[in-house]
């Protein structure tokens, strides 16, 4: 079942055009990938799916629901969450701090607790160092933070910016496997990157994007064989 629909999607930064007569559809429960070189667009389809973008033609629905003049807080309250690049914790706020800020549509407090629960059995070791001010840990424990701070509101949809932008060899494949075990509690997941080899062996459908336009789609296992793919990434294996 289709949970996000993107049809004809095109959006610029006043005159300068970045995403060109878009087209993605992601399927619930699922981990759809876009894929592409820095500068194809994949950033901005994600600023567009949150409202964030001014530009923007073409049409997103989510659940049935049109998102057309919807601003950014509507859209997260819907259900759409989001991991961004270069994951941006609040450096002089504590783990929990920056976990809370993540709750912030929450009127609950009983369910604050809750997700605050569920983020740390996801994560202990954010547990262990809930005092611990976000900006003095490393780069693969900021990357938990942010991953937690998305999670702590419940969306039905997680869009995850270039996760292993930054870090070291040794934690790509933890920031893959995390993106993994939370698709198997029946999150949907829309994963943008640019590590082509480990995120197509994640993801069950996919998009490769090359100066703001789809050019190639298809499932994992198709795309990972195809020659376009190859090219897009610059002579990737």
């Amino acid at each position: 079942m289709s949970q996000l629909e993107i049809q004809n999607l095109s959006a610029a930064y006043g005159a300068a055009s970045v995403l060109n007569d878009v087209s993605i559809t992601a399927e619930e429960g699922k981990i759809t990938c876009i894929l592409g070189a820095n500068g194809c667009g994949k950033t901005t389809l994600i600023r567009s799916i949150l409202g964030l973008m001014p530009n923007v033609s073409g049409s997103i629905v989510f659940e049935g629901q049109a998102l057309a003049g919807w601003p950014p807080h509507k859209r997260v309250r819907r259900g759409i969450g989001c991991v961004p690049e270069g994951r941006r914790v609040f450096p002089k706020m504590t783990v929990e701090e920056n976990l809370r800020a993540g709750a912030f549509l929450l009127k609950d407090t009983a369910d604050v607790s809750r997700g605050l629960k569920e983020v740390y059995e996801i994560f202990p070791r954010l547990a262990e160092r809930r005092a611990q001010l976000a900006g003095t840990m490393s780069g693969g424990e900021q990357a938990m933070v942010s991953i937690g701070r998305a999670l702590i509101g419940a969306p039905k949809l997680l869009l995850v910016d270039e996760p292993s932008l930054g870090l070291s060899p040794a934690l790509v494949q933890d920031s893959f496997d995390v993106v993994k075990r939370i698709n198997r509690t029946g999150k949907s997941v829309l994963l943008v990157e640019q590590n082509v080899h480990q995120t197509l062996e994640i993801a069950d459908y996919g998009y490769v994007m090359s100066q703001g336009k789809v050019i190639v789609s298809g499932k994992s296992d198709d795309l990972h064989k195809n020659e376009e793919v190859r090219r897009a990434y610059f002579g990737a294996e």
